[in-house]
């Protein structure tokens, strides 16, 4: 039968004038905005007391002598101007630094003035300014500058005055033209393939269609069926978790393509979550998910558990070595040097312990199972048993094992954090064990908590300790798929899947209190924390059912193009990380959010559509 479709190269073009058209329209608005400084624009801007009482002449000669010149992405500029006759210090700190002692400037003559720029800028500053004897004159306890702004404070006898010389860039605009570009394009896309499968298009363009190629099938009837011997992905086969599956891997691509220089697309920096800080969590979960279909589809074929265990064994060493040699990219390999764990690393670790867990306990059938509404914990309580002892004992090293002169119990950056109290103790227990059977020099030199901590200790996101709290994390994304698994209703599934999402959420805000930094175990990506894993799990939880009930249940949208990518996600996992560089996904833009939002997009995007077109082409790479 023949079907319109249009053609790849045809849809890559739409698209690419779409977002041209987006981007020059986007251009000039931001642009005629940042022109306005009536308003600033900046979301994390809290501004200070206008320049009201400096005339025109004071404020131009004022900004002639700050010599800021060109600031970055996320940087402002301060000049502190003393108007006294005594010395005074300037001190300072990011509003993200918890608890940290404050830094410093050189001291300041008397009338004398003195440059500093700040980096991280929407992140917030504290500052405070004190005479020679360290008694304060002033200080603001919360302050967000915005980006690209100049300031000046004056230090008066018993105040100081902040005054804004330049506004701040607005930061917001290219976030919004992209998100009104990419949802009017999904719409558009959801339409289209609602009313492709609707009974009207049916009726009216398929009826011809199927005239035509009966016609051709009588003249062409020996290929006729190439297109049928290809080998395609199982029609039973649920889209929502390729489409969670994608949905993970495509912000994945775009926060480590540069997330546009955006803070709220970084990792957070210790405590705290961000929108980069779910996607890896996510992929990993969804990971147990598809164990529970990959083991129970083995064992329905009759393939022994110990073929199926050496297949686990093999699958997580290529993962591993994957892993270690991805970390060699654009580097000259030094082997004293080489850093052993990382993402990949973890997959097949996590892989390996919970599958071969898994496969002592799972059956062919669902006889030998109990029939109560929990059986699908009850069934498998030998499971719980062995995974919640990897629990326990993240949470028995993280309390009991520390570094010489350091605390039991720690669970700090290190560095400035505490006042400087625990330096050298960065990442508590995590950070010790990994120094200490790994080495220093093997471990992530140069982890993201430095720019506002400090320190001079190497730290791995991806350590050791992170491990068993992973492996539970996997576990309940297998949980997921047992739910899947034994229960046929849909409304079965979502209950479930829903009450696991608000009760692992609900145990990770009890253990954070609720909080950021209070709480008895604060949600932490660097070091995978307990309550950071649940509340992960939860948002999980949330999205497939979410997905579930569009894609499979009610099939209002089928989950492209985030369903073609899932499909191929170990593809373009390595894809994006050998190209990172390379053009045309990435090349030197002025450093602006606009220029780098467009890239970063412009990048993430090409992937998508190779996603799709190896979909189209029944293309599908597996480790």
């Amino acid at each position: 039968m023949m079907l319109l479709r249009i053609k790849p190269p045809s849809f890559i073009i739409i698209m690419f004038l779409f977002f041209i058209m987006y981007f020059i329209v986007g251009t000039g608005l931001a642009r005629r905005q940042s022109n306005n400084l009536l308003q600033p624009f900046d979301v994390y801007f809290e501004a200070p007391h206008k320049n009201t009482y400096y005339s025109v002449v004071e404020v131009e000669e004022s900004k002639k002598n700050m010599s800021c010149g060109s600031l970055g992405i996320d940087q402002s500029c301060i000049v502190i101007n003393s108007k006294v006759d005594f010395v005074v210090n300037f001190l300072y700190q990011s509003m993200e630094c918890e608890n940290c002692s404050m830094l410093a400037l050189e001291p300041l003559l008397p009338h004398h003035s003195q440059q500093l720029i700040l980096k991280l800028a929407s992140l917030g500053t504290i500052w405070k300014v004190q005479n020679e004897h360290n008694k304060t004159i002033c200080g603001l306890t919360r302050n967000y500058l915005g980006e690209n702004a100049w300031y000046h404070i004056d230090v008066n006898q018993t105040e100081c005055s902040l005054i804004c010389d330049k506004e701040p860039e607005p930061t917001y605009y290219p976030v919004i033209i992209a998100l009104s570009f990419y949802g009017l394009l999904f719409i558009l896309y959801a339409l289209g393939g609602f009313v492709y499968r609707s009974a009207l298009f049916n009726n009216f363009f398929r009826q011809n269609s199927l005239d035509v190629s009966t016609d051709l099938a009588a003249a062409f009837s020996s290929s006729s069926t190439i297109d049928d011997k290809k080998p395609k992905p199982s029609q039973q086969r649920l889209r929502s978790l390729d489409t969670v599956r994608g949905i993970s891997l495509v912000v994945m691509i775009f926060v480590n393509y540069g997330g546009g220089k955006y803070t709220y697309f970084h990792h957070a920096r210790w405590n705290g979550l961000t929108v980069a800080d779910l996607v890896f969590p996510w992929f990993i979960w969804m990971m147990g998910m598809s164990m529970a279909f990959s083991l129970k589809s083995q064992l329905r074929k009759i393939v022994s558990k110990k073929k199926i265990f050496w297949k686990i064994v093999k699958r997580s060493v290529k993962l591993f070595a994957l892993g270690v040699m991805l970390n060699t990219i654009c580097s000259n390999v030094n082997l004293h040097e080489l850093r052993i764990l990382g993402v990949l690393q973890r997959f097949g670790i996590c892989y390996f312990v919970v599958a071969t867990v898994h496969l002592f306990y799972a059956s062919a059938d669902d006889k030998g199972y109990s029939s109560s509404a929990f059986r699908d914990i009850i069934s498998f309580g030998g499971e719980w048993l062995i995974i919640l002892a990897f629990l326990t004992t993240h949470i028995l090293l993280m309390y009991l094992v520390h570094e010489p002169d350091c605390p039991k119990g720690y669970f700090g950056p290190g560095g400035l954090h505490d006042q400087g109290a625990y330096f050298n103790c960065t990442g508590g227990a995590a950070g010790y064990i990994d120094r200490l059977l790994l080495g220093p020099s093997h471990l992530y030199q140069h982890p993201g908590l430095k720019a506002i901590y400090g320190g001079t200790q190497p730290y791995d996101p991806e350590g050791i300790l992170g491990y068993f709290t992973s492996i539970f994390l996997v576990f309940l994304g297998l949980q997921a798929g047992k739910i899947l698994l034994m229960f046929k209703e849909p409304k079965a599934r979502l209950i479930r899947w829903m009450t696991w999402a608000i009760v692992t959420g609900c145990i990770s805000g009890i253990l954070c209190c609720f909080s950021k930094n209070d709480g008895w175990i604060p949600v932490n990506k660097n070091l995978w924390s307990v309550s950071f894993i649940l509340a992960t799990s939860s948002l999980a939880f949330v999205l497939l059912s979410i997905c579930y009930a569009v894609n499979d249940v009610h099939k209002l949208w089928s989950g492209g193009p985030f369903y073609h990518a899932g499909m191929n996600s170990i593809m373009l996992y390595v894809g994006h990380e050998l190209t990172h560089n390379m053009f045309p996904w990435r090349w030197q833009v002025h450093p602006t959010h606009l220029n780098e939002l467009f890239m970063n997009l412009w990048g993430t995007t090409l992937w998508v559509f190779i996603a799709v077109w190896m979909h189209r082409k029944n293309v599908f790479v597996t480790v």
